[in-house]
């Protein structure tokens, strides 16, 4: 569990491989287009989380998981490869998924530094991939067509993390 530097193309954190059964390398990934980025809360804490994504009778994962306390950031899939994140197969071959550690209902856990992390992460992403900065685009997981998720609820604060993003831009 080293460091890396540019996690899929931005920033720097840690690289905490997801599992391989759990995501899809695509047979043609230059033809893959992202378009959106999914946010989520994992109902849970972060090292957890990386280790749902390793465990392959779980058949899920997420490109990035963000921690609440420092804003610590981990990449668990390559965003040239389909996390399992979205619920939903084509939104998972055309997004990026982003977990928070914490729980929809206790907003404690959405810490200054933790938006800020990953604001600037979204950035990053919509910068690499053209993705437009507003909500039609940056999506809550509920979100997802067919989604009976809840996430990121009704404490996460749409209006503040997207201005975070543009100004991190």
């Amino acid at each position: 569990m080293g460091s890396v530097g540019g996690l899929g193309g931005g920033g720097t954190g840690q690289w905490v491989p997801a599992g391989p059964a759990n995501y899809t390398v695509p047979s043609r990934p230059s033809e893959r287009r992202i378009d959106r980025v999914v946010i989520h809360v994992a109902q849970q804490l972060f090292t957890p989380t990386a280790g749902i994504f390793r465990t392959p009778s779980k058949q899920v994962s997420a490109h990035y998981v963000v921690r609440s306390g420092d804003g610590h950031v981990a990449q668990c899939v390559r965003e040239k490869d389909i996390a399992w994140h979205a619920g939903n197969w084509s939104w998972n071959t055309r997004s990026i998924g982003i977990e928070h550690e914490g729980w929809v209902d206790r907003p404690e856990f959405f810490t200054d530094v933790m938006y800020l992390r990953s604001a600037g992460l979204t950035a990053d992403i919509c910068e690499r991939h053209g993705i437009p900065q507003d909500r039609e685009h940056i999506v809550g997981h509920h979100e997802v067509p067919g989604s009976d998720h809840t996430d990121p609820g009704v404490h996460w604060d749409w209006e503040r993390y997207l201005r975070l993003v543009r100004d991190a831009a």
